[in-house]
């Protein structure tokens, strides 16, 4: 049953990015919330009964539920639409920090023996508010602002379980967490900097490959140690 609802989640994957290859929108409307719903179903399945139960389990999933939340949300235009949007996915990286950070927590983890790989994602969200601050309309600032903290954070909470979880393990998480940051940063240039052509789908590719790669490494760190 776990590889059948990989294909379907393959399935979806490649009708919303068809949508947007074809510019479809209805195809696109219909595909984007079952994204994250339909990788939701692979993992449940694809971990044993006994591993539901747990926080780490419980807190992906709520994760996946924010993130579908701020999915349909995004499909709507309008201010109170994006902020109501940022702040699920704003909550569905909370959800990522504390499933990652029950697995090795930041006093015992690789940053408190190397803190200053936490520079350059402390430094990079920074950066890029320095460079889009003009854009981002006054309303917006403080909460856009707090959710670069936030996903840094959440970057730096998969960075910490290095040396504490297998190397496959750690290579997926970490990727995902690398494209989750990088969608969220193309989404910015796009809305407040300088929009680019293809912007649509190099958000949606990158995205769906950080969600895909981090529940991917949640599930290997069952099945592999």
């Amino acid at each position: 049953m776990k590889n059948l609802a990989r294909i379907v989640f393959f399935a979806v994957v490649l009708l919303h990015l068809l949508g947007i290859a074809l510019a479809n929108p209805t195809l696109v409307q219909f595909s984007k919330p079952l994204l994250m719903p339909t990788l939701a179903g692979w993992l449940l399945l694809a971990v044993h009964r006994d591993q539901r139960s747990s926080f780490l389990f419980r807190a992906v999933m709520g994760a996946l539920v924010f993130s579908t939340l701020g999915d349909v949300l995004l499909m709507f235009s309008g201010p109170l639409f994006f902020l109501l949007g940022l702040f699920s996915f704003l909550m569905a990286h909370v959800f990522y920090i504390g499933a990652f950070v029950s697995v090795a927590g930041f006093k015992n983890g690789f940053l408190a023996r190397n803190p200053p790989w936490s520079l350059p994602f402390l430094t990079f969200p920074v950066l890029l508010l320095v460079f889009l601050w003009d854009g981002i309309p006054a309303g917006m600032r403080v909460p856009v602002a707090i959710y670069a903290g936030v996903i840094a954070v959440m970057a730096l909470s998969v960075l910490n379980l290095k040396g504490k979880i297998s190397g496959p393990v750690f290579t997926s998480l970490f990727a995902g967490a690398l494209f989750f940051m990088l969608s969220d940063s193309l989404l910015a240039l796009n809305k407040f900097g300088q929009a680019f052509e293809g912007a649509g789908m190099a958000i949606m590719v990158t995205y769906i490959l950080g969600q895909f790669l981090l529940v991917r490494g949640v599930e290997q760190h069952w099945r592999l140690g």
